[in-house]
């Protein structure tokens, strides 16, 4: 890819799946549910290597799997990360919502720095999310435990987190009308309803450090949700101009061109 020019803006979701496969990656399971496994690219290096657990979005549905984030992990397998992109129990299948959903990328993550400790650079693990999966990525990074405290402690071991278009104010995000606004009312009426307040980022602080790639033509996540958090939070933010929601996971694009070289640069900079 020879210069920006070449690059597109504004994908639509069904140009994800252009070109795009599992190839290189094994499936791992961490859990019994059919949904509680996830993909792994290895290196073909020895010694600990640079890691990225991606987090995919889709409103926190089941009617959105992992497939749609191939794309984007096959680039960052491909410049010499590990990476992680875990499935996990969503709305519209057993147990996904609360608790289960969060409890399965909390899990997806444990199996994943125990398993391939041996093979994990960690000074250089980024834990990064899209959409409803950057929601769930800044919620793992919570500085306040909310009533994840009620399923045991949880470790950190990502040096950092990078939210892609991120919903993180599921208070405001919920009076919307769009397609994903509306499943957060399903979101928290799931397994016996949770107050919003123990699921917003906004509202739980952070721990590690945050970095934001947002953009204001987002028609699916308004650049609010970005703007707010790091009001909030002071957290580092990259704003990319008109950028669609699905650039941010494509590589062809200027969106995804950015997000593959801030990536890369961290790991560039943690060696």
């Amino acid at each position: 890819m020879s210069g920006a020019t070449e690059l597109k803006s504004k994908v639509d979701f069904s140009e994800l799946g252009i070109g795009a496969s599992r190839e290189g990656a094994v499936v791992e399971r961490y859990g019994q549910a059919p949904s509680q496994h996830g993909l792994l690219w290895r290196p073909n290096v020895d010694g600990p290597t640079p890691t990225i657990i991606f987090l995919h979005g889709g409103c926190w549905s089941s009617a959105f799997d992992y497939r749609h984030a191939f794309l984007l992990c096959q680039s960052l397998a491909r410049s010499g990360h590990m990476v992680w992109l875990p499935e996990y129990r969503r709305i519209g299948e057993l147990g996904g919502g609360w608790p289960g959903t969060f409890e399965d990328v909390t899990e997806s993550i444990a199996w994943l720095l125990g398993a391939e400790a041996a093979q994990i650079d960690f000074d250089a693990v980024q834990l990064v999310g899209h959409s409803a999966g950057a929601h769930l990525a800044l919620w793992l990074n919570r500085g306040q435990p909310g009533r994840m405290a009620l399923l045991g402690p949880q470790a950190i071991y990502w040096n950092r987190v990078v939210a892609l278009a991120p919903i993180t104010d599921l208070r405001l995000y919920g009076q919307g009308g769009n397609s994903c606004q509306v499943m957060v009312s399903e979101l928290l009426s799931s397994g016996g309803g949770i107050e919003v307040e123990h699921l917003s980022p906004i509202e739980l602080g952070i721990r590690k450090p945050v970095e934001l790639v947002f953009s204001e033509a987002d028609m699916l996540v308004p650049a609010e949700q970005s703007r707010h958090y790091l009001l909030k939070t002071g957290c580092e933010a990259i704003l990319v101009p008109d950028a669609g929601h699905f650039d941010f996971i494509h590589p062809a694009t200027v969106a995804g061109h950015t997000v593959l070289s801030r990536l890369g640069d961290y790991c560039d900079a943690s060696r």
